[in-house]
């Protein structure tokens, strides 16, 4: 009988990529494999009093990935970067609006986060690269002892995320339109994210769709407010005629402070006149914007993702209507529009890809 047994030196070990997510709140980290799995996480509280501690804290959870038992005896190519804000290209320097929410630290003005990661990982004494048990002494080690590093926008991240292993999967070209308090759009480009001149591509919330120019446009642009935040809320009242006949009405003249979202696009669904409106005319909305996405970039896929964009799910064919009406014929017929299916994780493992796909090169 032939012996296949293979040792443990024979066996081909496949390297491992350490994805991180990060916004004013929260950090999360992950060691992610070749196949887009999860193999451990884990999450802290986005330290609240400078930059230098919160690329401390990451460094700090960039080690534990390293020593983890999870790991195995994996090397690691590649450190990948999500972050919430713009990212200069050139630099790798991060900018982040101050946040709104009552605990929100100062605004993050070119940060050179990984810089001090870098700094931090070098003077914790470990080569991430190698798997501990082949740990060697750290004057044998090559002057740079870190993998690569890389940082993409969240936009960029949640696009590769949805291309790897999302909703779509395997496309070379794929849009990922996030639709929630703002409107953003992570683009990916065969295989590689699209970033602009000073990282600022993918403003989608400024398309210009209308010939009428209202003042708000001028600070939150043209999409944004016709679609985002609450655009479906604004939309509702400024239709009610005044009556209490249908639920929504109902609600805006007993306490409109009670109307939300959720609560629209549920009563459109039960046929509630005043809601539909607002959610169609919502959607004609997007669909428009859709339409200049793909006949400007010729996607393989476009993806809607975020709060509002996902909450309007049931109402899918109504944008794909709406954008195929106004869309290049031939660019439509090669392009998808479905809904994110990887959640807020999309981010994480697509910053994971960014980076292990710009190791492998």
């Amino acid at each position: 009988m032939k012996d296949t047994s293979k040792t443990t030196s024979q066996i081909q070990v496949l390297p491992l990529t350490i994805g991180i997510m990060f916004d004013h709140a929260k950090i999360t980290a992950a060691l992610v494999n070749e196949n887009g799995r999860v193999v451990e996480a884990s999450e802290s509280a986005m330290p609240q009093r400078t930059t230098r501690a919160a690329a401390a804290e990451m460094t700090k959870m960039i080690v534990a990935l390293a020593v983890s038992q999870s790991r195995v005896s994996s090397p690691i190519n590649a450190i990948g970067f999500s972050a919430a804000g713009v990212v200069d290209p050139a630099t790798g320097r991060v900018s982040i609006p101050e946040s709104k929410g009552p605990r929100g630290p100062k605004e993050w003005t070119r940060v050179a986060l990984l810089q001090m990661i870098e700094e931090g990982l070098n003077g914790a004494g470990i080569d991430v690269r190698t798997p501990p048990d082949e740990r060697r002494a750290r004057a044998k080690l090559s002057d740079s002892a870190q993998p690569a590093m890389i940082i993409n926008s969240r936009a960029a991240a949640l696009a590769a995320g949805e291309a790897w292993i999302g909703a779509a999967r395997g496309k070379n070209n794929v849009v990922y339109l996030s639709i929630g308090e703002d409107v953003e759009a992570g683009i990916i480009a065969d295989g590689r994210a699209v970033q602009g001149a000073a990282g600022l591509a993918g403003a989608a919330g400024w398309l210009a769709l209308s010939e009428n120019f209202k003042p708000e446009f001028e600070s939150r642009g043209c999409l944004t407010v016709e679609v985002a935040g609450a655009a479906l809320k604004r939309r509702a009242i400024e239709g009610w005629d005044g009556s209490a006949k249908s639920v929504i009405g109902h609600l805006i003249k007993d306490d409109a402070a009670q109307l939300d979202d959720t609560t629209i696009i549920r009563a459109a669904r039960g046929g509630d006149a005043l809601a539909l409106e607002s959610v169609n005319e919502t959607c004609r909305w997007i669909g428009r914007g859709v339409a200049n996405l793909i006949s400007t970039l010729n996607p393989d896929a476009i993806v809607i993702g975020g709060v509002v964009g996902l909450a309007l799910k049931p109402y899918l064919d109504k944008i794909r209507e709406e954008a195929g009406r106004w869309t290049m014929p031939a660019s439509a017929r090669q392009c998808r529009i479905v809904n994110a299916a990887l959640g807020d994780k999309a981010a994480l493992i697509g910053a994971a890809r960014l980076a292990s796909l710009r190791a492998d090169v």
